[in-house]
């Protein structure tokens, strides 16, 4: 287990946001812009430049950023061409693990806020959570978008989010947590503190049946979370143990990889990627990024299912 006392190490300077692996651009950009953020830039890839990126064999890509007005944090779209048959998550199988699954963000009114976002022409699931924490009471509603992307609305006491969110006077806030549920927690923290030195910066549980048929399954969970970063006001990655019985769970490692479609991964900005590229054991890539110009990267699979791009500031 990672020693969670030891200092944060300083090559992350913040994590960015999601990266999403879209087979119709036009659609998440609509998701996107609902939920308050504004392209940035867009760049089309040839299919060397797609290989050295991202280990695909033949793909040629498309790829657009987006951030939220003001601050430095969003979410990339990417569209492989020609794209991919498989969708990483499916809405019937809620509990699959060891691939990413949610994006959150916090609504300051959860009720405004998916009224504004279904009148863009998305739908959320008719289950709403409600649970009780050390924290507070939460609501959470989730919304399955475009290619299996998992979209949740959280509120709950505004004096609490005075801590774990940047945007709070607007729909919804910047991206919070972009996590997934996995079945050994252990090695995805040591992942992230090996290759990222980020720490546990906020632990939570939950046992609660409403939380249950949201997530969308039969068996019964006592879910214990990590959240790693480097501060709970800014975006930061969730690790979820859903504390299922043992062979409930189907893991999606072996197709949580570009070019699939769905959450891929996430976007850290660093201040060296070669650091983190001799950490992950592999090799940084000189290439322009839309939203932060010509930049130096290293992409770094993790053991939760996720692809995780450093872009050296």
């Amino acid at each position: 287990m990672p020693d969670m006392t030891a200092q944060p190490d300083p090559q992350v300077v913040n994590i960015h946001g999601p990266i999403i692996s879209s087979s119709d651009l036009d659609r998440h950009l609509a998701l996107f812009q609902a939920l308050g953020m504004e392209e940035v830039g867009r760049i089309s890839r040839s299919a060397d430049e797609t290989t050295a990126l991202w280990g695909t064999t033949g793909q040629a890509l498309r790829e657009i950023t987006l951030e939220t007005p003001g601050f430095p944090f969003g979410v990339r779209l990417l569209r492989f061409d020609p794209g991919s048959d498989v969708q990483i998550r499916q809405p019937s199988r809620g509990s699959d693990c060891d691939a990413l699954k949610v994006i959150d963000f916090y609504a300051p009114d959860l009720d405004v806020a998916r009224d504004r976002i279904e009148a863009a022409g998305f739908r959320f699931k008719s289950e709403v959570a409600e649970y009780d924490t050390a924290e507070g009471r939460f609501r959470e509603m989730h919304l399955w978008g475009p290619d299996g992307v998992v979209c949740a609305l959280i509120s709950g006491d505004p004096a609490f989010y005075e801590s774990f969110a940047t945007v709070r006077d607007r729909i919804v806030s910047e991206p919070q947590s972009i996590s997934g549920p996995v079945q050994d927690h252990g090695a995805t923290l040591q992942f992230f503190e090996t290759v990222f030195g980020l720490k546990v910066i906020h632990r939570y549980g939950l046992d609660d049946d409403s939380f249950r048929d949201l997530v969308g399954t039969d068996n019964a969970i006592k879910l214990r979370a990590w959240n790693v970063g480097i501060t709970t006001t800014e975006p930061y990655f969730g690790i979820i143990d859903y504390g299922m019985v043992a062979g409930s769970q189907t893991s999606l490692i072996d197709i949580a990889a570009p070019p699939a479609r769905g959450l891929l991964g996430a976007t850290l900005r660093v201040r060296d990627a070669k650091v983190i590229a001799d950490r992950a054991g592999t090799q940084p890539v000189s290439t322009y990024v839309p939203g932060f110009g010509d930049v130096l990267v290293a992409t770094c699979p993790a053991p939760n299912g996720g692809w995780y791009q450093a872009v050296q500031i």
